[in-house]
């Protein structure tokens, strides 16, 4: 039962969608460790809930018309739908591919008098990722895992906006449902035990666009974690994680360079419940406890992940 639900947090981790943090996009990845769940195949639904409606320049509040009174992003709701298919060999390597999509809905202020709004909203494939890993550490104590793949482009980048004075002009490359790129995905995973019911974990994940698509390359993310997971029961596993990322300024001549990039750290109480042999729900809410944006950004005041796992 135990490493069940410890391949449940793995599926967490791994399926957490790459919520981008400039151009009214946002989040953290909640992280989970990497444990000896077992050779098999496992699926993971997850969906995430993110309403971006506070904005912020630089690390404080801002009115929605900045001082300049030019076009300013109103608000952004966002769920994202993740389906993760992930197999632990019988030996050192797993492999897990991610599937990503999302519901969007999207509203802009435009400069003028009457401060009128330009909205969007979609249904939309995400950008697909494939993430292996590899136990470097296999039989010891403390388990370190190597983490490389990619995100392929499967998303699209050329949704415009439905109503208001820019009807029919392209929503912000940085709030699409793909970036247009492939990205390099590097990082590692550690965890241990403190007691035979208490574990600690941590992980670390880059990730770099290799090219630009139509003059846009989304800003290159570090990702990081530290958390611990307690064995209540044989049902019940709570777990509290610090999740940060820190992401580098947008590129590319269609890039919104000075309203990109920032670092967000983030507190996640989460719980696991196994409701049957071989299924398990899990839930976190984010609270943010530090933010700080390149420029003038929405932000979230909080987001929240339900997900069901089953491990075959």
């Amino acid at each position: 039962m135990k490493k069940y639900l410890l391949a449940v947090a793995t599926a967490a981790f791994i399926g957490a969608p790459y919520h981008a943090f400039a151009c009214s996009a946002c989040g953290c990845n909640l992280d989970t460790d990497e444990n000896d769940a077992g050779p098999g195949w496992s699926v993971d639904e997850r969906v995430d809930y993110v309403n971006q409606n506070r904005m912020m320049i630089g690390g404080n509040t801002a009115p929605q018309q900045n001082p300049a009174s030019v076009e300013v992003q109103n608000n952004t709701t966002t769920l994202f739908y993740t389906t993760t298919i992930d197999y632990q060999s019988d030996s050192a390597w797993g492999v897990n591919l991610a599937v990503p999509a999302q519901y969007r809905t999207h509203s802009t202020n435009n400069d003028g008098a009457d401060w009128t709004q330009s909205k969007s909203q979609w249904n939309a494939l995400g950008d697909l990722r494939l993430l292996g890993r590899y136990d470097l550490t296999q039989g010891l104590p403390v388990t370190v895992n190597l983490l490389a793949g990619m995100k392929l482009p499967t998303g699209g980048t050329g949704h415009n906006f439905d109503s208001g004075p820019t009807a029919g002009s392209l929503v912000d490359r940085g709030l699409q449902p793909g970036s247009g790129t492939w990205d390099a995905l590097l990082g590692f995973n550690q965890n241990g035990k403190i007691t035979d019911d208490l574990g600690w974990f941590a992980q670390q994940l880059w990730q770099k666009p290799l090219e630009q698509h139509n003059g846009f390359s989304e800003g290159q993310k570090l990702n990081g974690s530290v958390g611990v997971r307690y064995t209540l029961t044989e049902t019940f596993t709570p777990q509290f994680q610090i999740n940060a990322q820190n992401r580098w300024r947008d590129r590319g001549r269609n890039a919104d360079i000075p309203n990109s990039g920032g670092e967000v750290i983030y507190a996640s109480p989460g719980l696991f419940v196994n409701v049957a042999e071989g299924t398990a729900l899990y839930g976190f809410v984010q609270l943010p406890v530090y933010q700080r944006v390149g420029g003038l950004e929405l932000v979230p005041d909080y987001s929240a992940s339900v997900g069901i796992h089953h491990k075959f």
